[in-house]
């Protein structure tokens, strides 16, 4: 058998392993140097309590964007910040920022983007219901009937309030979402009435609080708005919707037929959780028909839709079903 040359054959091999491990180093450096990470703190908070947002890795000096999905996929922007000399930079964040005075409860998840390096990173929070106070003795509120369909009205009457104080009013949605109701002055005798109604809102458990700023009186109402149709269409149309899916930041079109000519035609969608959104009108053209277009943005909530179409002097309606996905 014929001999290898030992000495041709070290020189080779550290040429090659050295070759090797610089090739390695070239294909590991930007893998490591285009890593950003984010961190929120703490992980898990109650509602209406701020965090802290920190990330690195990101490139100095550049601008940052920062977004929250929440746990129904809608996405709102929070803040732009630039990144400090060590590629950092610490945000402390208020996430109820939409109007409510607490936002929905569930699972959040924060995404921060360079500008310039393209370099993402994400975090997730956890909300928690707040701490709510309970009733108050001596202090009522009811409401006349607890559950109800879409389109009804809740009438409340509280009692046992000091006669001429301020009476603070909040609703807690079924998502724990909580909505400012102002305020009310207790009548003479300690009391309040109040009648809320339910058109276009989600479905599911309510609890309406009424809380007297100077006695500390608190009462809680709880109440159930279940599915309703308030309309009684005299007929039927057509609508369909293309595609039948798709992900939000894009565009659906409407056709619609079998409505009267010229006749103007309310289209609205019911929701993932059965509240309502009025889209618009439009016109019927001579052969009864219509066509539009929707636009489905990132704040608009991933899940069932349903698209409907009523001739406000034919009275038909056409419903069509549709189904949005989160973006990416």
């Amino acid at each position: 058998m014929p001999m290898i040359n030992r000495s041709l054959l070290t020189p080779f091999t550290l040429i090659f392993a050295g070759a090797l491990a610089l090739i390695i180093v070239i294909w590991s450096w930007p893998a490591g140097a285009q890593t950003a990470s984010l961190t929120v703190s703490p992980a898990v908070a109650r509602q209406n309590t701020t965090v802290t947002l920190s990330g690195s890795g990101f490139l100095p000096g550049e601008t940052a964007s920062i977004w929250i999905t929440y746990p129904d996929y809608t996405v709102y922007g929070v803040a732009v910040v630039t990144i400090d000399e060590q590629g950092r930079f610490n945000h402390p964040y208020l996430f109820d920022f939409l109007g409510a005075t607490f936002t929905p409860t569930g699972r959040y998840t924060y995404t921060a983007r360079g500008w310039q390096s393209g370099r993402e990173a994400y975090a997730s929070l956890e909300v928690e219901i707040a701490p709510a106070p309970g009733v108050t003795a001596g202090v009522q509120l009811t409401v006349d009937k607890p559950a109800q369909a879409q389109g009804a009205t809740f009438a409340f009457s509280g009692s046992g309030y000091q006669p001429g104080e301020q009476v603070a009013l909040w609703l807690r949605y079924p998502n724990n979402a909580v909505a400012d109701l102002g305020t009310q002055t207790a009548d003479r005798q300690g009391r309040i009435g109040l009648a809320i109604a339910s058109n276009g809102i989600p479905v599911g458990r309510y609890a309406l609080t009424a809380r007297g700023l100077q006695s500390g009186g608190n009462g809680i109402a709880d109440f159930e708005v279940v599915a309703g149709d308030t309309l009684r269409p005299r007929g039927t149309a057509t609508l369909t919707v293309g595609p039948g899916s798709s992900q939000q930041r894009s565009a659906v079109s409407l056709q619609g037929s079998g409505f009267l000519p010229g006749e103007v035609i309310t289209v609205w969608a019911t929701l993932p959780d059965y509240s309502t959104e009025w889209l618009g009108d439009v016109t019927a053209a001579g052969d009864g028909s219509f066509t539009a277009e929707l636009y489905l943005s990132e704040q608009d909530p991933a899940g069932r839709y349903a698209i409907s179409a009523f001739g406000n002097r034919s009275e038909r309606r056409a419903v069509a079903e549709y189904t949005l996905l989160p973006g990416r």
